[in-house]
């Protein structure tokens, strides 16, 4: 799995639209909104983020630091 920060995920309805739109384009993921990570596939990053894209959060991958101590 890799993970995706999603700086723009803040509460359970946002969990939910992006939980909606990943299990519809069949993109295997686990979400963490404390951390506001969404973990995907390592196949499906790309197919993953376009659909993050498309209803308004966008994501990027975290820094080295933040994949190592988990910040």
């Amino acid at each position: 799995m890799i993970d995706l920060k999603v700086p723009d995920m803040h509460c359970e309805k946002c969990v939910s639209r992006i939980h909606e739109t990943l299990e519809a384009a069949q993109i295997s993921h686990e979400i963490d909104l404390s951390k506001k990570m969404v973990s995907v596939a390592d196949d499906q990053v790309d197919k993953a983020r376009s659909a993050m894209d498309e209803i308004g959060f966008s994501s990027k991958r975290p820094g080295f630091f933040a994949r190592l101590f988990g910040k």
